[in-house]
């Protein structure tokens, strides 16, 4: 089985990777885009944007948060590696992102070496394990065929074709109550590719458990439709965390990410879209009331309307519902994930201010607020950490800059404070 190599978001690896790698890495061009992508003369190699895993025959590589700008010594990469993998099951589970809302301890994270695939496989057999022992799963499944005896309804014209004179068979069509259904087949099918791809014993063991309980369960190669076809209702309901699961593990269906082959797991995020959608959920559950109406990416408008060139879509807008149709946006947030401020520069990039007044010129907004998160052993860490007043004829427009520690273990009170900073800066 391949080493797990495990790299932080925007940052070039402590290691270089062998060339065999670098080749397989290069073949992922395509997810990433080219400019995502890029190796050192020493071979150590950067990957921005996605956070997640890819797992193939010869490469196991995983791609965290950073929380630090850099690592300067093993132990603060080992500590950050911790801190990032529970950090990005927390956004998972708070935003809603996906289904997923384990969220690991730090005893398990250490028992899978912080390998992220290993974590997800772990979530997803534990979680069937205790729905099986509970419940198995069975539904009413269509069947039919030639039986010696006569069971549900004889299909004649079937029955006229196949069986001609012959009284001993009969062609019958019949519902059975069984296990043997879709929902649990494709179950199975995840299992069996999963157990050829996990080096954890634990992992190994429970796997074969299970496929134990499932010997009755047809094996079958799994496709996109098999997925498309499975209903849920309240008999089946509480498995649909281990099917959503199931489906991520096979068709890797995360914005951005092409599905991939038998032999490839790939699970990749956006991390800036995550962290923006964390944001977004944030607000939504905050703010939302009879007063204000928070939306993600919308609306959205050209700058030059007349010649409809350069679209804005800002992340978050905040409007006052009590408007009607016409609603204004009072506020708009944008969320950036990567250290504002460093030891080489102590202002806000130009760009994302530049951005900012873009929006408050086109939606006629006044208040308006750029959301990073705080970096470990960050000096400068303050709320706000920079306001801009820019005078626009009559009107004032105020851009502030905040921080938010996103990797605090305390997520509920971090999201409360962030709601009461909002309120704040838009009342001042």
């Amino acid at each position: 089985m391949p080493k797990l190599i495990t790299v932080f978001e925007d940052r070039y690896s402590l290691e270089p990777i062998s060339n065999e790698h670098r080749m397989e890495l290069s073949s992922f061009e395509s997810i990433w885009g080219r400019q995502n992508i890029s190796f050192s003369v020493d071979n150590r190699v950067l990957l921005r944007k996605y956070v997640g895993f890819i797992a193939t025959p010869s490469l196991q590589l995983q791609i965290l948060p950073k929380l630090y700008e850099d690592a300067a010594s093993a132990e603060d990469f080992e500590e950050e590696k911790r801190s990032s993998v529970r950090m990005l099951f927390r956004l998972l589970a708070s935003s809603g992102f996906l289904s997923v809302k384990d969220i690991p301890d730090p005893q398990l994270i250490a028992a899978m070496n912080g390998d992220l695939l290993e974590i997800f496989i772990h979530i997803f057999i534990k979680r069937f394990l205790e729905l099986f022992q509970k419940q198995i799963h069975r539904q009413y499944e269509d069947f039919e065929g030639n039986l010696a005896f006569i069971r549900g309804r004889i299909l004649f014209q079937r029955q006229l074709l196949r069986n001609g004179g012959f009284k001993h068979k009969h062609y019958v069509s019949y519902q059975e109550f069984t296990e043997d259904n879709l929902l649990n087949q494709i179950i199975k099918a995840t299992m069996i590719s999963l157990r050829t791809l996990t080096k954890n014993e634990e992992n190994k063991t429970s796997l074969s458990h299970a496929l134990l309980l499932l010997e009755d369960i047809c094996p079958i190669r799994l496709t996109e439709s098999m997925f498309q076809r499975v209903r849920f209702n309240r008999l089946n309901e509480d498995y649909r965390p281990v099917f959503e699961l199931a489906k991520m593990f096979y068709l890797n269906r995360q914005p951005g990410v092409h599905a991939g082959d038998e032999r490839t797991f790939t699970f990749l995020i956006p991390l800036n879209q995550l962290f923006e959608f964390s944001l977004y959920q944030w607000l939504d559950k905050g703010l939302s009331s009879d007063d204000w109406v928070v939306r993600y990416q919308t609306p959205q408008r050209y700058l030059d309307a007349e010649k409809e060139v350069f679209l804005l879509r800002p992340d978050i807008t905040i409007a006052c519902s009590r408007a009607g149709s016409d609603t204004p946006i009072e506020m708009i947030v944008d969320a950036k994930y990567k250290n504002p401020i460093s030891e080489e520069n102590t202002r806000l990039s130009e760009s994302d201010v530049y951005q900012m007044l873009a929006y408050a010129v086109r939606y006629q907004c006044n208040r308006l607020f750029l959301v990073y998160p705080v970096f470990r052993a960050n000096k400068y860490f303050q709320n706000p950490l920079a306001t801009y007043l820019i005078h626009n004829g009559n009107q004032e427009i105020r851009i502030s800059a905040l921080h938010i520690d996103i990797a605090s273990e305390d997520l509920d009170q971090i999201h409360q404070e962030f709601i009461k900073l909002i309120c704040h800066f838009f009342e001042s």
